[in-house]
């Protein structure tokens, strides 16, 4: 299981990405020319026991999940996975099976009635869970690995209605990326090829 914290293991700009307030991908795309959502998978999908806990679901073991890719001036920076109850998706949280490429903000912070929980942070080891199930959508996304370094993550809980949606980001752009100017011409490239 992950070990998630209350307050980031990391220091310097990547610290302030990963506490950053309000919606992410808004705060991507004011760093580029363009920014860009890819879908990797959406619809039916087991979940993890430590995502059931989160959500509050207790034993069930199927959910509703999404993940994309955030790019930014075509290069990808963020995996995303996006979580609730089967039951949720076309209930409270339905709006997340229409958004195809935009990003989940749109429903996030632009929608009333939503409340978030506070954030929790997590240095992703090699041998955690959530790094690995990120590194295979990765390889999936682009066709290369990801660095063999621990990476940063975070993830809350959004509640509508009483129903409960979980957003886990993993930031896979090397850490010195994250200044305050994110694009594709300052983004060091930290992904293996794949054989």
């Amino acid at each position: 299981m992950t070990n998630w914290r209350t307050t980031p293991a990391a220091h310097g700009p990547i610290k302030r990405w990963l506490t950053a307030d309000g919606s992410l991908s808004a705060r991507l795309a004011s760093t580029g020319e363009r920014f860009s959502v890819q879908v990797l998978r959406q619809g039916r999908a087991p979940l993890k026991p430590e995502e059931a806990v989160a959500l509050g679901l207790g034993r069930q073991r199927t959910g509703y999940a999404r993940e994309v890719l955030l790019r930014i001036d075509g290069v990808p920076v963020v995996f995303a996975r996006s979580v609730t109850a089967q039951h949720n998706a076309v209930g409270a949280w339905r709006a997340v099976q229409g958004l195809g490429s935009r990003p989940l903000a749109d429903v996030l912070f632009k929608r009333s009635g939503i409340s978030r929980q506070p954030l929790s942070f997590s240095s992703l080891a090699r041998c955690s869970p959530v790094l690995r199930h990120a590194t295979k959508a990765w390889a999936k996304g682009i066709g290369a690995g990801v660095p063999d370094t621990a990476l940063h993550a975070r993830k809350s809980v959004f509640v509508r209605q009483r129903a409960t949606l979980l957003v886990m980001e993993v930031f896979i752009a090397q850490a010195t990326s994250w200044p305050g100017l994110v694009s594709a011409k300052t983004i060091q490239p930290v992904w293996k090829e794949l054989r």
